[in-house]
């Protein structure tokens, strides 16, 4: 009885005050959690995932960048290396890891996309970085292609940043540094 008789003392404009409280601070949680949830799928529906990889057919070989995501990659910076020493063209590329194939390899051979630098990919686009007919000297080339390394870093257009080494990508805290002199021209 004394519970009762508490509650039925109490003023019922304060019952419905902190009933009031209560509610609000409810939906308040609510919403911030919605807001949250939101916002990862945001993120998720915009996730670019670049990827490097070689691709062989009955035609020949190369290399080619493909964006596995749901989201625009845009590509801030192009690299194409081995050891310390970076080009600028895939003929001089050629030209260092096989020099005995250097003068066979030439335009009606090789096939690119280009400078893919300061391009946005769309999701389940694909970017041929080369592409090499089968031939002979080509065969070589194929052999010896795999001590160039190709370095790759994109964004997000949330400003999330990732950098591909080694084919697959891995997300940095910020935009890679750009050095002129090392980024691949595609002359």
């Amino acid at each position: 009885m004394p519970l009762f008789q508490f509650i039925k003392s109490l003023n019922t404009n304060i019952i419905i005050a902190v009933t009031a409280l209560l509610v609000s601070a409810c939906a308040l949680y609510i919403s911030v959690q919605e807001v949250r949830i939101m916002r990862t799928q945001q993120k998720a529906t915009m996730y670019p995932y670049v990827t490097v990889g070689m691709r062989y057919n009955g035609n020949g070989f190369g290399l080619e960048l493909k964006n596995s995501g749901n989201g625009l990659a845009r590509i801030n910076s192009y690299q194409l290396y081995s050891g310390d020493t970076y080009f600028n063209d895939w003929f001089e590329a050629a030209q260092k890891i096989a020099p005995e194939v250097a003068g066979a390899i030439d335009y009606g051979v090789i096939s690119t996309d280009g400078n893919v630098r300061d391009q946005m990919i769309a999701p389940g686009e694909s970017k041929n970085l080369i592409f090499v007919g089968w031939s002979p000297e080509s065969r070589i080339l194929e052999k010896e292609i795999h001590k160039l390394n190709v370095r790759i870093c994109y964004s997000s257009l949330l400003n999330e940043h990732w950098v591909i080494n080694k084919f697959t990508p891995e997300e940095i805290d910020r935009p890679c540094e750009y050095i002129p002199e090392h980024e691949f021209e595609g002359k």
